[in-house]
């Protein structure tokens, strides 16, 4: 099933309403807002003419972001998220994984 593509303001919504629901600790809420963060940066610099193809940009944005979405969606569904979000998603909770590694998980799926 393909994410649906949401703007880069839809993105920063649905994330920071996710990050308040989230534990802190949680390794999903760890990565939640890391890339929140990185989202609004993003966002903020689309504002200021910051990249030469700020469309393309917030393209690549967006169609990212849905990715991961989709992924919090299936695993709240109770449905595998896509491989590459699973070791996320499994170790949320697993002791000993730190910090940073929940927060660079994403950088494999690009």
């Amino acid at each position: 099933m393909t994410a649906p593509v949401l703007t880069v303001d839809q993105v920063v919504d649905r994330m920071t309403q996710l990050a308040a629901g989230l534990p802190l600790g949680d390794g999903v809420a760890v990565f939640n807002a890391m890339y929140l963060t990185v989202t609004r940066l993003v966002r903020d610099h689309l504002a200021t003419a910051y990249f030469d193809d700020p469309a393309t940009m917030a393209e690549l944005d967006s169609v990212f972001a849905a990715r991961y979405l989709a992924a919090v969606d299936d695993d709240r569904a109770g449905r595998r998220p896509a491989a590459c979000w699973r070791p996320l998603f499994e170790l949320r909770a697993a002791p000993g994984v730190h910090p940073l590694q929940f927060a660079l998980a994403g950088g494999r799926i690009l």
